[in-house]
């Protein structure tokens, strides 16, 4: 199982609807897919639950330690289940100073390890245990934001972040890259920023430009690819996915 991270601390950059279209990506072309939803906001979950209904959540793998597999649930998606959360998460953040707090989520995974392809993690807009949880259990990490100044300033935190895990916890973790969200690609201030992003990551050849038809997606609880396929947003994630799938092989 290859277990891929889409983490920001900054919020508004796209991770949940990468997270979201990346997953329902890979379990479209046969991929047995896990969705792990590790924000307390819960957006991944509203589009395929109701969030507040639920017994079982991601909250059960921090609080009680139980495992992936007791609280996943198959999606109306071919190959795609979600581990789902809720608002209750959040309470979670006071096990902090367990000594094994990093390695909780690795842990709870660890079952599932022959039994899924992929496994993508939505990450908190911050870099809360929840994120050093998704960075310790993940083999890769994409990094969504958009081509504008304060996403620049808050890279430096990530990045540290990612380097220290990777030094003392992880050291197979790795940064495939940084996919630029949300692209108006004419403006002088994308000219300007992308050059700079390049210096501090990979960045994809694929970008997603700006438009409705993602957030008309959310609001119709679809992927942007069930939404319009014949957007241009909808393409631009199929051809993230063919580049991802690319850098596997290499």
């Amino acid at each position: 199982m290859i277990v891929v991270s889409i983490a920001n601390q900054k919020g508004g950059e796209g991770k949940t609807t990468t997270s979201l279209n990346l997953a329902w990506g890979l379990a479209r072309r046969g991929k047995k897919t896990l969705l792990i939803d590790i924000d307390p906001q819960a957006n991944s979950t509203g589009i395929f639950l109701n969030p507040e209904g639920l017994d079982k959540s991601m909250h059960n793998i921090f609080q009680s330690k139980a495992k992936v597999r007791e609280v996943m649930v198959q999606t109306q998606v071919e190959n795609l289940n979600i581990a789902p959360s809720r608002l209750t998460l959040a309470e979670a953040e006071t096990i902090a100073a367990i000594v094994d707090a990093p390695y909780i989520l690795r842990d709870a995974l660890a079952d599932l390890e022959k039994e899924m392809d992929f496994c993508v993690i939505d990450c908190p807009p911050s870099l809360s245990i929840f994120t050093i949880n998704a960075l310790v259990a993940s083999n890769y990490v994409i990094i969504p934001l958009q081509a504008e100044k304060f996403s620049v300033d808050g890279i430096l935190g990530l990045q540290q972040t990612i380097t220290s895990i990777k030094k003392r916890i992880n050291p197979s973790l790795e940064i495939m890259g940084a996919l630029v969200t949300q692209l108006k690609p004419q403006t002088l201030l994308t000219k300007t920023i992308i050059p700079v992003l390049t210096k501090y990551f990979r960045i994809f050849d694929t970008s997603i430009s700006d438009g409705v038809a993602v957030g008309e997606s959310h609001l119709a609880r679809k992927s942007v690819y069930e939404y319009n396929k014949s957007s241009r947003q909808a393409q631009e994630y199929e051809g993230f996915i063919e580049e991802f799938l690319n850098e596997l092989q290499k």
